[in-house]
């Protein structure tokens, strides 16, 4: 077993995990298409019901939303980056480069959100970054900017989710003190 460094929780290594807990870890593997259990769930394998809790509400979460994933994957990678999660934004950024978004979009993400097009994605990721955190300071003008980019209350709901989930992950890397995968820091070249 190992620890997290700066936590000292314990992290569930798949060759320690019990029977339980390597089902979670084996079907997070098929579902994701990675070769090994990720920091992020082998921290949570010390709670199996954690763990479990987890996992039910990630499958769910991939099954239902219907938000295209790239557009999902630049929210969670832009909260990640404005809120100094190096984990999560380390993760999603590797999620964005494998669906194809570009150097200069995920830079204009999170340095220059004004050069971001097309407008519907722009409208979109700073409504996201304001719900994400001052969500009690939205205003009406902050919905009519996305509808006007033709967001459906659809949508917009799933928008809201998304930036909710953004935040929980960030919230369970950060308190936890999870370090970025050695495969995804390889992957980034960093």
């Amino acid at each position: 077993m190992s620890y997290l460094p700066i936590s000292g929780l314990k992290m569930v290594e798949e060759d320690q995990a019990t029977a339980e807990v390597a089902e979670i870890y084996n079907d997070f593997k098929r579902h994701f298409q990675i070769p090994i259990a990720p920091n992020s769930i082998k921290a949570l394998g010390i709670s199996p019901a954690v763990l479990a809790t987890y996992w039910d509400f990630t499958r769910s979460f991939y099954q239902h939303i219907t938000l295209p994933e790239s557009l999902t994957s630049m929210i969670f990678f832009t909260i990640a980056e404005t809120r100094n999660c190096k984990y999560c934004s380390a993760n999603h950024e590797l999620t964005c480069r494998s669906l194809g978004i570009d150097e200069a979009t995920l830079a204009a993400l999170v340095k220059d959100l004004g050069n971001v097009s097309p407008l519907r994605i722009r409208a979109i990721i700073e409504f996201a970054l304001k719900a994400a955190d001052h969500a009690q300071e939205l205003v009406a003008e902050d919905y009519d900017r996305v509808r006007e980019q033709g967001i459906t209350d659809e949508e917009l709901v799933e928008i809201i989710h998304v930036v909710a989930v953004a935040n929980y992950l960030d919230t369970l890397a950060d308190a936890s003190k999870i370090e970025v995968d050695p495969m995804v820091a390889q992957a980034l070249g960093r």
